[in-house]
């Protein structure tokens, strides 16, 4: 069977219950991080360029209370969840799925009669592929290293022509036209100097929309990697059978994956050995090289502040706690946190480098002014596949980040919707996303 058919024939009920579970946990956690999303300054920018490109439409602009075209609303959308560095991920690619694949996805149901549990299928289907894009790509343009939305617009476009019907032979032509059009981002010059633009998964998105829409027109495109690539052919065999979508892994906090392991030792040493922050001299990190580099500081707007090592640990030490608020622009300036900060300095550490991207890890040793050294095991990012967040954790994320842009009752219906989704039509979710952020119930 050819992916394209695979693609459209893998129903909800074949999945196994593992993959059920973890499409309702991926699909919530993007929810939810373009919920956090709306407090940062950069949304309203978001919002306010797509308005004028792309003007009004029938599509929602999540929480915002209005719509906008197929192609305008998934770019939207996808920036606005790129924005908030706080979404589902997958280690291999040292990248992001779903920030790219949900909204085009959940953009193709509208106007369309969809089934939740079809789109819910479509949603795995779109990470399956999206993935598999990821190991083609990397290694076919190395050393260059793209950003995901380079290789996940190919699974969110096959995903939604799966949505709109699209027939099977005409499916590759859409993830060609996807592959052709996605950005090649060069992604670690994002990390030096940070920036909105993120991981691309915005421009990954219109790649996607725009090719299903060009196909919608007849234009024909050119064959995808799946089909002119070795290692593509290789690597979309397993489709329906290895399910890389139980490989994804969630943050607990919104800032570069890269960072959280030096957050996670910090934590680990003043747990252990009970100082306080005004009686550190200094933090040595040890970690990989990319990690390393992630030394903007002090940070000037939330874009840097996500991608800032020295910004993540101090605020962490500093307030006990790392979310939305204190990657807020108007926490940077927060002098207790600068000052802290500017004592972390970071180390390239030859076998914590071996791991990656298999592992995330990093090393913490903390000096106080009394001259006690506090030396920390290695440890990984938390929330990692093989050790993933609970049920609970998963949760209180979720209510966090929307619990103070949507109120109590709408978090509540969100969360039953999202629970019992494959009961449900499409619109039961969709309805609820068309809501302004200041609605409540």
């Amino acid at each position: 069977m050819s992916y394209n058919e695979t693609l459209l024939n893998v129903c909800w009920e074949d999945l196994p219950a593992p993959v059920h579970l973890q499409a309702k946990r991926c699909l919530k956690d993007i929810i939810a991080t373009a919920a956090g999303s709306l407090a940062l300054p950069s949304c309203r920018q978001a919002e306010a360029v797509v308005t004028a490109q792309y003007g009004p439409g029938d599509v929602p602009l999540w929480f915002r209370g209005k719509g906008s075209s197929f192609v305008g609303a998934a770019l939207y959308n996808a920036l606005a969840i790129d924005s908030l560095d706080c979404h589902d991920g997958f280690r291999p690619n040292k990248g992001h799925v779903g920030a790219t694949v949900v909204p085009v996805v959940l953009g193709a149901c509208a106007g369309r009669d969809v089934p939740g549990k079809e789109l819910l299928a479509a949603i795995v289907m779109g990470y399956e592929i999206a993935c598999r894009a990821g190991l083609v790509i990397h290694p076919l343009y190395a050393p260059a290293y793209h950003a995901s939305g380079s290789w996940a617009a190919l699974g969110a476009a096959a995903a939604a022509a799966r949505i709109m019907c699209v027939p099977a032979d005409s499916i590759d032509n859409v993830v060609g036209i996807a592959e052709y059009y996605a950005p090649m981002s060069p992604m670690l010059r994002c990390t030096k100097h940070p920036a909105f633009v993120k991981d691309a998964a915005g421009a990954g998105a219109w790649a996607a929309a725009m090719a299903l829409a060009m196909q919608q027109c007849g234009i024909r495109g050119l064959p995808s990697l799946f089909v002119t690539e070795p290692r593509g052919r290789e690597q979309i065999e397993s489709l329906g059978e290895d399910w890389m979508i139980l490989r994804q892994y969630f943050k607990p906090y919104p800032t570069c994956r890269w960072a959280q392991p030096v957050v996670e030792g910090a934590l680990y040493l003043q747990r252990e050995y009970g100082f306080t922050t005004r009686e550190i001299e200094r933090i040595d990190v040890d970690t990989f090289d990319v990690a390393a580099d992630l030394v903007t500081f002090p940070p000037e707007d939330s874009d840097a502040a996500q991608y800032s090592t020295p910004w993540a640990v101090a605020a962490m030490l500093v307030d006990g706690k790392l979310g939305v608020d204190q990657i807020h622009p108007d926490r940077l300036t927060d002098p207790e946190i600068i000052e802290l900060g500017k004592r972390v300095k970071t180390h390239v550490d030859k076998e914590i480098q071996a791991c990656f991207p298999e592992k995330c890890l990093a090393r913490v040793m903390i000096g106080l002014k009394d001259g006690r050294v506090f030396r920390g095991p290695t440890l990984s990012a938390r929330g990692d596949y093989s050790a993933s967040l609970d049920k609970q954790e998963l949760t209180a994320k979720f209510q966090a980040l929307l619990g103070h842009r949507l109120g109590e009752g709408a978090v509540s219906k969100l969360g039953e919707v999202l629970e019992s989704l494959e009961n449900r039509p499409a619109d039961h979710l969709l309805g609820l996303l068309s809501q302004r952020e200041t609605d409540r119930d």
